[in-house]
């Protein structure tokens, strides 16, 4: 009896550990779950707040074009300047190997390399350049004159060859200004719009007393517009003239950043012995880096001498230079000249900064000088 009451006990007993240990191992796999759902859940509430948070996903780029492209459109690309990209109307250059320049970028890039001492490339072959080695393509400015271009002021498509009549003497929204523009009109507007304005517009009913300041005013316009010319008239009527047809030489300085400078040749006029100076930009350091040009000069008189001479100059174009340089607005200066003053001032010339770089694109620069010797009163 002891040996089973002893077997049974020991079996109730190892029956209690087996219950027991399934009820912690249960236990434990429930919290398990809870605590892995918990974390579940606050993983997913973070990531659900932080996709709100993101912007929405992009679409991507289409690469692909289904429609095809414009003959225009193709040849713009092939014909376009190497330089500044653009279909110019003005004379298109080409290296030895074909590449494309418009006139405005070729004449810009000699003068950048003269500026830096260095000889003119290429910009895409790199291939030497200069205006002696590079030729017009008129086959190309003939095709550029009949591709399409839109009008600036009706939008309407033209031909390149079309577009600067068209703007300037046919299109109905051109700008335009009042016909009575004279009697002191400040009206501009399409050209469309000048007959309604015509029909309202004020100036022709006016008074001659109402009118009479703007009268006065366009006068003296003129009357300084006559007097510039009268006293050009008067100094060719006088007996000593000089004129002298002279080339401006490029030259550079002994500095550690040599800079560059133009001077002619000592010349002989008034039985004088004088020369020419000029520089770009004033002198300023590194004119290549800068857009705008400007060319300035100076007359030195490099004879001794012992009385004064009173004298008035001016510059105008020279016969040898290039053709396609445009005319100097000729300005006369006044300078009296003696034994401590023997040099004028950098005067500067009226040209614009295209015409600057035109200038400098060329091998010399040529221009006419007169001198004025004024007689002693």
């Amino acid at each position: 009896m002891t040996e089973i009451t002893t077997t049974t006990t020991t079996t109730i007993s190892n029956d209690l550990q087996q219950n027991l240990s399934s009820e912690i191992i249960v236990n434990l796999s429930s919290d398990t779950n809870e605590t892995t759902l918990s974390t579940t859940g606050t993983t997913n509430s973070m990531l659900d707040s932080t996709i709100v948070d993101e912007p929405p996903t992009k679409k991507c780029k289409l690469t692909t074009n289904d429609k095809p492209r414009l003959l225009e459109d193709r040849l713009s690309s092939i014909l376009s300047c190497c330089i500044c990209l653009d279909l110019s109307t003005l004379p298109i250059f080409q290296c030895v190997n074909g590449h494309l320049m418009c006139a405005s970028c070729f004449n810009h890039l000699l003068a950048d390399c003269k500026l830096k001492d260095e000889q003119t490339t290429c910009p895409n072959c790199r291939c030497e350049i200069s205006k002696s080695n590079c030729t017009r393509n008129l086959a190309v400015e003939k095709t550029i004159s009949e591709l399409p271009i839109q009008c600036d002021y009706c939008l309407q498509i033209f031909l390149r060859s079309e577009i600067k009549i068209h703007q300037s003497q046919n299109c109905p929204d051109r700008p335009t200004i009042c016909d009575y523009s004279l009697l002191g009109c400040n009206w501009n507007g399409p050209f469309h719009t000048l007959s309604s304005h015509l029909a309202i517009c004020e100036y022709p009913t006016k008074t001659g007393l109402e009118l009479i300041e703007t009268i006065r005013a366009q006068k003296r316009g003129c009357d300084d517009e006559k007097k510039y010319l009268e006293t050009v008239v008067d100094l060719l009527s006088l007996n000593q003239i000089g004129v002298s047809d002279l080339i401006l030489k490029p030259c550079r300085t002994d500095d550690f950043v040599a800079k560059l400078y133009f001077e002619t040749s000592r010349f002989t006029a008034l039985q004088y012995q004088w020369q020419v100076r000029a520089r770009i930009n004033d002198n300023i350091p590194h004119p290549h880096t800068i857009v705008t040009r400007s060319l300035s000069y100076q007359l030195v008189l490099k004879s001794k001498i012992s009385q004064t001479i009173d004298l008035k100059f001016f510059i105008l174009k020279g016969p040898h230079g290039d053709p396609s340089t445009s005319q100097i607005q000729p300005i006369i200066y006044h300078y009296e000249f003696n034994q401590n003053n023997t040099e004028t001032e950098y005067l500067k010339l009226p040209i614009s900064s295209q015409e600057c770089n035109r200038i400098l694109s060329s091998s010399s620069i040529s221009f006419r000088l007169l001198m004025v010797q004024l007689d002693k009163p």
